[in-house]
């Protein structure tokens, strides 16, 4: 970037990031991040008016200000639409980021940020890379370590899913929301009798033939409480019967595995509850959709049957 010209000392600003999937592997932190934008603009003789930090936030998204319409609400990046925002209205005249890969993991994000920024007539520096993309040779050598940088991105993902995917089989927890009659101590699931009673009870109904409306009605004026203490609802009731999880099941992707927690109830009662989907109502669930679980466990990853396919 040339600095000739300017009467003023020059104004950087920094941007720096870690996804949910850096800080799990604590490869290079934040306030690492920070150390190096800091130590580079101190290098360059310029004045820091802020350094932009953005937590828990993919790469892999870009910012809302950058997106069409109709993608606007896949997910933000309020932090880095901030710096944007603060671009146009002049605040400085550099953004500093410790690597590409902190700015995006797509190639066309990367590309698309940095010509945003320059057309506010911001320059673009990227630290670990040494690019100042404010001429043909560099933006020739942002795209080639953007490239890299989605590379990278991806392998992450995969050995990511591969990971929850050898966890799953071994019935571990691999994040969500814990299901209606557990609570999770220590990274196992741990039974919660007064919800577990109430799921029981759920599957004993259905089993006798009661259809889900009645047996909302009939849990909403016994007073039983849902985890976050809210009203009983058909979609609710059709999830915990349709949740194998709740015999001693685990489902992660396609597929159903053995878990370590305790089961609530039978395979058997599961199996039996799935087949009375008799009234009006119950048949908007497709009945393609009603697991049938195999009474033997077994070990390994399970293509879970259908109703009428097995």
């Amino acid at each position: 970037m040339a600095e000739m010209g300017h009467t003023k000392p020059i104004r950087a600003a920094g941007y720096v990031r870690v996804s949910q999937e850096r800080n799990l592997h604590n490869r290079y932190g934040i306030d690492a991040q920070i150390t190096d934008v800091r130590r580079y603009v101190e290098y360059r003789g310029w004045q820091l008016v802020e350094v932009y930090r953005e937590e828990g936030v993919s790469g892999c998204l870009p910012p809302s200000s950058l997106r069409s319409s109709e993608n606007r609400n896949k997910g933000n990046r309020p932090v880095l639409d901030r710096l944007l925002i603060d671009a146009r209205s002049g605040k400085y005249d550099v953004v500093v980021f410790p690597s590409i890969d902190r700015a995006a993991r797509s190639v066309w994000n990367m590309i698309e940020i940095d010509e945003a920024l320059r057309r506010m007539d911001v320059a673009v520096i990227f630290i670990r890379e040494g690019i100042d993309t404010s001429d043909a040779m560099g933006q020739f050598f942002r795209n080639i370590c953007a490239s890299l940088a989605q590379f990278e991105g991806r392998l992450l993902h995969e050995r990511l899913v591969k990971g929850m995917q050898v966890k799953a089989a071994r019935g571990g927890y691999c994040g969500g929301l814990v299901p209606y009659g557990y609570k999770v101590e220590k990274g196992k699931f741990v039974v919660i009798e007064e919800e577990a009673a109430a799921v029981r009870q759920i599957f004993r109904w259905r089993i006798e033939g009661r259809s889900v409306r009645w047996i909302v009605n009939e849990l909403t004026e016994r007073a039983v409480k849902t985890k976050r203490d809210r009203i009983w609802k058909p979609g609710t009731i059709y999830r915990i019967m349709n949740r194998p999880f709740y015999a001693g099941f685990f489902r992660y992707g396609n597929k159903l595995y053995p878990g370590e927690h305790e089961a609530i109830i039978s395979i058997e009662a599961f199996n039996a509850a799935q087949r009375f989907f008799h009234n009006n109502f119950d048949r908007r669930v497709n009945a393609s959709k009603r697991i049938h679980l195999p009474v033997c466990r077994g070990t390994g990853g399970l293509e879970p049957n259908h109703e009428g396919k097995t």
